[in-house]
């Protein structure tokens, strides 16, 4: 806050601190007492704007964050995969999209309860975290299904990046507590949109179609017996 200390009938100089963004003015004249609880009213005013905006910030984070994971959620993924697609549309360019499912991960749930199930989401997201780009996007969109898009990226680029998130999360067990561990496996779809993918466009139809390509992928990696990565076909 700024607090302007004035010498009487200094009206142009009030105006001009007024349009420059003074939050109060004080004359000169003013007493120490007045001018101290001048400059506490203004302390509060920006202490209590200042709790508004973490408020408000932390109201949009959740929003567009998975509470759980802390990867940002559906709501968020796709608008910003429409704009990763307009982009490599403007570029020229091809990005991939994955989608990933944690593999039975049911009978994790019904065999070690719910908070294993939840110490399991948190360490994928992590490994997810740990083994890609900035510029990546990453996101639970289900309960154990997550969807990951990379910009300006090639097939065979692509193709490596889904070999290692599935090695990351198959070579180490996930601990859950008391010494037990459980050992994870993924099964993921790999499709391409943009310049050499499903449909060069940037449009909310074309990342549908992408998205869709990609989990029929990630259902015959299912099918073919899990813990694999397939290529969409339209991408192969």
């Amino acid at each position: 806050a700024v607090c302007i200390v004035l010498a009487p009938g200094a009206r142009e100089t009030a105006a001009m601190a007024l349009d420059l963004g003074a939050n109060d003015l004080i004359e000169e004249s003013a007493g120490a007492a007045e001018m101290a609880h001048r400059v506490a009213t203004q302390i509060a005013r920006k202490r209590q704007n200042d709790r508004l905006r973490a408020t408000l910030e932390d109201d949009l984070k959740l929003a567009m964050t998975d509470p759980l994971t802390g990867l940002h959620n559906r709501r968020y993924a796709l608008p910003h995969l429409a704009r990763i697609a307009a982009h490599a549309l403007g570029a020229g360019r091809g990005f991939a999209v994955m989608v990933l499912d944690i593999d039975r991960f049911k009978a994790v749930n019904d065999t070690w309860g719910h908070a294993a199930g939840d110490a399991v989401l948190r360490e994928v997201a992590a490994r997810f975290r740990l083994n890609l780009r900035a510029v990546d996007l990453v996101a639970r969109i289900g309960g154990e299904e997550f969807l990951i898009a990379l910009p300006d990226c090639a097939l065979a680029n692509a193709r490596k990046t889904a070999e290692r998130l599935r090695r990351v999360v198959e070579e180490r067990p996930v601990a859950i507590g008391e010494g037990a561990s459980i050992s994870v496996t993924l099964s993921i779809g790999l499709a391409m949109g943009g310049a050499a993918g499903v449909t060069p466009g940037g449009t909310a139809e074309s990342v549908d179609s992408v998205i869709a390509e990609a989990d029929r992928a990630l259902l015959r990696s299912k099918a073919e017996g899990r813990n694999q990565v397939t290529v969409s076909r339209t991408a192969a």
